[in-house]
């Protein structure tokens, strides 16, 4: 099974993110390869509710929320939607409880996409 099949199975619309590259496979692939790095360079963790800060915990998921609905990764795009939303509305512990639970599913994916 090829990546992009990979990824339909995993919830991700997969045509949708190649619509927004106008169809370019190798240019969504690349994308999908930045996702990797975008989470590796600003990653969201359990540690970060702990600490508090949740102005730099908001500006980490607001982003990786934009590059999974750019790509149409709508599994983690809907979590992510969901946790800003919660940290918006001031209720940490909820949005913890959302991470916690898209937090595999991205772990999924990015072994998905690292294949």
């Amino acid at each position: 099974m090829n990546l992009t099949e990979e990824l339909k199975k995993l919830g991700v619309d997969v045509d949708e993110g190649l619509n927004r590259v106008m169809g370019d496979r190798s240019l969504y692939e690349m994308m999908l390869g930045m996702f990797v790095d975008a989470v590796k360079d600003n990653p969201v963790s359990l540690e970060d509710f702990d600490r508090g800060d949740q102005e730099l915990l908001a500006k980490r998921v607001h982003m990786l929320k934009g590059v999974t609905g750019n790509l149409s990764i709508t599994p983690l795009f809907m979590g992510y939607q969901k946790m800003l939303g919660l940290l918006r509305d001031g209720c940490a512990e909820a949005a913890k409880m959302e991470f916690e639970r898209i937090l595999p599913i991205q772990a999924q994916i990015l072994d998905c996409i690292k294949q």
